[in-house]
């Protein structure tokens, strides 16, 4: 028989077999937690926008904006291969490639000058619908460092050629005079239209009412922002009548139907980015990639405009509010916004007011150039927890990557 202390030594031993056995049972029932994967991805990229310019948005809204809403935020570090403050050809080929290159270059890499694959290039090896929504020219820095491999930004041409090969389903920005009147006589908008099929619109009413899967919208700079002069012709006549196939499309369709200019430059980057959503998620069974560039804010902080960078920063809650919505309606979506670098060192003045009183935010700057201070990122939907912390901006498409496989 037993004594008391070793019956008391193989209960204990029974009792710690059965809790260990209870555990390994509940653990092998648990649902195993599944990594998160991104069916859509939307990238929203604010050129220019640092931290000056958040708090501007912040201090000038009384309502949440939608940065508040984020779930989880972050920081990047913005430098280029070569220099400490980047400039916006390396920074969108950092945030679109995953390589940091040179001041002035666009998806080459530093060392051999090899042609680096963007992230939105990965999405359609993928299988993945893309598209490109900016309130800028398709052919500058950002955008074109999701599609183009030059030595220089200002090769407009080269870009622009490079654009027709690119393979986005959905393109809606300005800048139409890089596709024509060519020193090599190309007219893009033909090779656009005839061996690349797509539906190519000059005018902001053929973009809203457009039923195209397929299709790129070149707009006056009127058109796509609100400080530069709307539109005063009928569509196609901008680039001169029948300068080019688009144009002369566009001039045909404008004597059947109605020719009001149709031009919302202040709902422009919302309407335009809904626009591209509507047209993207269509017969798209393995997703899309949609990258959004809101450029002006860099120029505010480049002419040291206060009023014109709150204005900008409003227009790009807008868009920021319709994506957050957007987000949380369709799971499996993943929304990163960030910058490319920040512009201006921006701030916050002094300016007192009463206790209770709303008063005006005041910006103070202290360059008229870019600066190397680090950026925020905001991440929402699926995989947003993998852009906390504090990162390089070279590692963001990577992330990005890692959650779209």
């Amino acid at each position: 028989m037993l004594s008391n202390h070793k019956q008391l030594f193989t209960l204990k031993n029974i009792r710690f077999i059965l809790l260990a056995l209870a555990t390994i049972l509940v653990a092998s029932c648990a649902p195993e937690k599944k990594e998160p994967h991104a069916q859509n991805v939307i990238y929203l990229i604010g050129d220019g926008m640092g931290f000056g310019a958040v708090s501007s948005l912040l201090l000038s809204q009384d309502s949440l904006t939608g940065f508040e809403k984020a779930p989880v935020i972050g920081l990047s570090e913005t430098q280029s291969a070569n220099n400490h403050v980047t400039d916006s050809p390396a920074g969108g080929s950092a945030l679109a490639c995953g390589t940091r290159v040179k001041n002035g270059v666009l998806g080459l890499d530093p060392v051999d000058s090899t042609h680096l694959t963007s992230i939105l290039e990965k999405a359609q090896v993928m299988g993945k619908k893309t598209g490109i929504v900016v309130n800028t020219t398709l052919t500058e820095a950002t955008p074109a460092a999701f599609y183009a491999n030059v030595k220089s930004r200002s090769m407009s041409y080269e870009i622009a050629r490079q654009f027709t090969e690119s393979g986005v389903d959905v393109a809606i920005g300005a800048g139409l005079s890089a596709f024509i009147n060519r020193p090599d006589s190309l007219d893009l908008t033909r090779v656009l239209i005839e061996e690349k099929g797509y539906d190519v619109y000059l005018d902001w009413k053929s973009v809203l009412n457009s039923t195209s899967e397929k299709f790129v919208g070149i707009l006056s700079m009127g058109d796509v922002h609100r400080r530069n002069k709307p539109t005063t012709a009928k569509p196609g006549a901008a680039a001169g009548d029948e300068v080019c196939l688009a144009a002369k499309l566009a001039a045909d369709a404008a004597d059947q139907a109605d020719t009001t200019i149709f031009s919302e430059p202040d709902l422009y980057l919302e309407k335009a980015t809904a626009k591209a959503l509507t047209a993207l998620e269509k017969n798209a069974p393995n997703g899309f990639f949609l990258m959004i560039e809101s450029a002006i804010i860099d120029g505010y902080g480049h002419n040291n405009d206060s009023d014109g960078m709150i204005e900008e920063m409003q227009e790009f809650d807008r868009t920021l509010q319709m994506l957050v919505q957007y987000v949380n309606a369709h799971p499996g979506t993943l929304l990163v916004v960030t910058a490319d670098h920040e512009t201006g060192g921006t701030g916050v003045g002094y300016k007192g007011h009463k206790v209770g009183e709303k008063a005006d935010v005041s910006l103070t700057f202290s360059t008229k150039g870019h600066t190397g201070t680090v950026v925020p990122i905001f991440a929402y939907g699926e995989g947003a927890e993998k852009f906390s912390g504090i990162m390089k901006n070279r590692d963001v498409p990577g992330k990005i990557e890692a959650l779209i496989k």
